[in-house]
């Protein structure tokens, strides 16, 4: 009788201490929010995409490449980075290859400084699929780095 009664005891604690970890767990992954000298600064957890998108456009010899990227369901939040290392400006686009929905219409300059774009459309979100990514060159053929990363929380 009592192996059995202990046995119930220990059963008992082990699952209050189980759901305890698992609400613990759930709570540390809500938003954080911190007070530091009067200021308050939000911390929101987020998931990226396993997939990026990194396009070594240094040793380039076409004026208009292009490659695909796909986007993950429940990722649409798109941080985009260029920098363009070549003698003439670029212009970025990318869109969705059946939708046609343009996310990134960007010109960057030729002067070898790295800038980002952000895409937090909220209505519609940014539609997950397979995108193509073009590089016009215009006149010159393009050189640099494009990377872009899908979020699952806005950047």
């Amino acid at each position: 009788m009592t192996n059995k009664f202990m046995k119930i005891i220990g059963t008992s604690v082990l699952s209050i201490s189980l759901i305890a970890g698992v609400a613990g767990a759930v709570s540390a992954n809500e938003n954080t929010v911190s007070k530091e000298e009067n200021e308050v600064i939000e911390i929101t957890p987020f998931a990226l995409q396993q997939k990026n998108f990194n396009w070594d456009l240094l040793n380039n010899t076409i004026a208009d490449p292009a490659d695909k990227w796909t986007i993950d369901i429940g990722f649409p939040h798109i941080n985009l980075y260029a920098k363009n290392t070549g003698a003439k400006s670029f212009r970025i686009e990318v869109k969705h290859k059946t939708k046609g929905t343009i996310i990134f219409n960007k010109t960057i300059a030729a002067d070898g400084v790295g800038v980002n774009f952000i895409n937090n459309d909220k209505d519609p979100l940014v539609p997950s699929g397979e995108y193509t990514v073009t590089v016009y060159g215009g006149a010159g053929v393009p050189k640099g780095t494009i990377i872009m990363k899908a979020s699952d929380t806005p950047w």
